[in-house]
């Protein structure tokens, strides 16, 4: 495999170790995101929950840069010619988000049904961290400093578990616990900061350039995102509060599997410039697939076993929406894995057709399918495996492509961190 200049802090482990190792502090850093939904479910309630888990998905959706940040500056900060880490840039759209959150915030308090602005206000003031975090991800992923990466991820996931812990300690409510989990965005931005010092005092900030490499890689994540959250942010508005917390709490184990096959659609980008990458995505593909097979035999023998150990008696009634959940987050899964590949390739073929299929999933359930949790989730899982069928065909039609003799295979290198 052609391999570009050596970025500072070059790989010495081997290729399979290091991705051991992000992936056990990927599944590390995702079963303290899930102890977070545990730890948050039984205190609120479903009410609460479900406006926590809205307000969670809508700050995802405006934090799409901070994902895409990761991926654009794990590129360009290893770039031997204009290497640039993307701090002033991410501050900037950091808290240009934050302050139209908080012009919005009585707007998208009505739309949720929440009594108060203040939640919304501080999800918007959690941006800025987030989004300067996703910077520090991208520059410890470009540099191949996956040791340092997986205590940021740690660290991420550890500062919410801890938010959340106070939160049943003390028997807060929705604002309060938003604030909290504010107060741990800022400490992982600083973990962050001392992480990247060096790298953030010798590389430049920003390059000409950046804003449109980051608007064109944001294009498929956006998509990805708005496929993964959307269907919590209809529930909160067709549902009532009650079963707007069941189905809030029975989709997290969706996430829950696309939180934790995250770290195959990493570990896929750095090999996409060389020969047999669709055979790379294929096998990526499979083990996913074995992976959501196991989550849905387990869940499918006892869904309120689970549901009532994560979030108590209370959420019983949404126990079957469980295993279904699982194989839609398999959907979702797969699709991330496709989706990423395309951002590597800076190809936009699918992060389009997912754009179309979540637009259709939010006209029929505001215009039609809206009466119960069962029609919400018998449509977003369609439209989850509508994504997954055409990732699929696309793949596919990568490996034919990319299909010959070794001399044939330069023709496909693409640029890559």
């Amino acid at each position: 495999m052609p391999q570009a200049t050596p970025a500072p802090h070059a790989p010495s482990r081997p290729y399979a170790l290091r991705g051991a190792l992000l992936g056990v502090s990927m599944g590390i850093s995702n079963a303290l995101s899930f102890a977070v939904v545990v730890i948050l479910a039984r205190p609120l309630g479903p009410a609460d929950f479900g406006a926590y888990a809205a307000l969670t998905a809508y700050g995802i959706l405006l934090a799409i840069p901070a994902g895409a940040f990761q991926v654009v500056v794990a590129r360009t900060v290893a770039d031997p010619t204009k290497p640039t880490t993307g701090w002033r840039l991410a501050m900037q759209i950091g808290v240009l988000l934050a302050g139209c959150t908080v012009l919005a915030s009585p707007w998208v308090a009505t739309i949720l049904h929440l009594n108060s602005a203040w939640a919304v206000i501080l999800t918007g003031l959690t941006l800025i961290p987030m989004t300067v975090t996703g910077v520090f991800q991208g520059i410890l992923l470009g540099t191949h400093r996956i040791g340092a990466l997986s205590v940021l991820y740690i660290a991420t996931a550890g500062m919410r578990v801890a938010a959340a812990s106070a939160v049943a300690i003390l028997g807060l409510r929705l604002t309060a616990t938003v604030a909290l989990l504010l107060i741990a965005g800022l400490l992982t931005a600083a973990v962050g900061w001392t992480l990247c010092r060096a790298e953030l005092t010798d590389t430049p900030s920003t390059r000409p350039g950046l804003a449109r490499l980051l608007w064109r890689s944001q294009l498929t994540l956006a998509a990805f995102v708005a496929l993964t959250n959307v269907d919590v942010l209809l529930a909160r508005q067709v549902l009532s509060a009650h079963d707007s917390g069941g189905y809030a709490l029975a989709a997290t184990f969706a996430r829950a599997l696309a939180w934790g096959t995250q770290f195959i659609a990493l570990l896929v980008i750095p090999r996409l410039g060389a020969p047999g990458a669709a055979r790379v995505l294929l096998r990526a593909s499979a083990l996913i697939l074995l992976i959501g097979g196991f989550g849905l035999v387990l869940t499918g023998l006892a869904p309120e076993w689970w549901i009532t150990l994560a979030g108590g008696s209370d959420y019983a009634d949404s126990a079957w929406l469980v295993p279904w959940c699982v194989g839609v987050g398999t959907c979702w899964a797969l699709a991330q894995v496709w989706m990423f590949s395309q951002m590597g390739n800076d190809r936009r073929g699918l992060g389009m057709f997912a754009f179309a299929a979540v637009t259709v999933e939010i006209l029929i359930v505001l215009l039609w399918l809206r009466e119960s949790a069962t029609q919400i989730l018998t449509v977003t899982g369609g439209v989850a495996l509508a994504v997954a069928i055409v990732g699929l065909i696309v793949t596919l039609r990568l490996q034919s492509t990319t299909a010959g003799p070794p001399s044939r295979s330069g023709a496909v290198t693409t640029d890559r961190a």
